[in-house]
């Protein structure tokens, strides 16, 4: 996605907020933000518009524990679940420490659900003034992208450039990559060598030498 930035750096975003969760006063915190720009409506499911199609459910913690009692928690989710790409549940506070009679497994077995059957992404906010900058901050990827590359591999300390290059290589691990360099000497020699001349290598065998030399082909 292009970023978009104003001439002091800020990215605007517009956030959707439903017109009856005004009385959180989240929506006034979020318009203090540098950048956003919000919008009021009724929403027919979820709480807040962060994005073209992804929408955002709040749920302080005891309205998380009051709605599964109920039975409204997963019918809301099934109507989010259908009406948009990306439905995102956040839990606000502890569920944990809400006077319910529901069981702490039950309530693991609701956070499980949500994130790994429902089709709903799920978050967690610690309270409520934390919840409008999380808000700001998914809207902020959702409309801007993020901003800088996320390196794929992290060097580990103690390991040689040389080994970590060439356990970039599919298959290898640090084992093979030893036994790579002691044959080779140089991760630009394995990077130049033949079938014949890998498989001449202890522990590699023709497959590992097939995938090797199709990944630097």
């Amino acid at each position: 996605m292009i970023e978009k930035s104003t001439k002091d750096g800020i990215k605007p975003v517009i956030i959707t907020v439903d017109s009856r969760e005004t009385r959180s006063g989240i929506a006034l915190k979020l318009k203090n933000i540098p950048g956003v720009s919000l919008e009021q409506a009724e929403l027919t499911s979820g709480d807040y518009l962060i994005g073209t199609s992804v929408a955002v459910e709040r749920k302080a913690a005891s309205d998380f524990v009051i709605s599964l009692m109920e039975g409204r928690l997963f019918d809301q989710l099934a109507r989010m679940v259908i009406e948009y790409e990306r439905a995102i549940v956040l839990v606000e506070g502890n569920i944990y420490e809400t006077r319910s009679a529901i069981s702490p497994e039950s309530l693991d077995g609701a956070l499980s659900y949500i994130s790994l059957l429902s089709g709903a992404s799920l978050i967690h906010s610690p309270s409520l003034a934390r919840t409008p900058f999380i808000l700001h901050r998914m809207a902020l990827h959702v409309q801007n992208g993020l901003g800088y590359e996320i390196p794929l591999r992290a060097k580990p300390k103690g390991l040689t450039a040389a080994q970590y290059i060439l356990e970039g290589l599919p298959g290898v691990g640090p084992k093979l990559a030893q036994a790579l360099l002691a044959h080779f000497g140089t991760p630009r020699a394995v990077f130049s060598a033949t079938r014949e001349e890998l498989l001449q290598v202890k522990g590699l065998g023709p497959k590992s030498a097939d995938t090797i030399i199709s990944a630097l082909s």
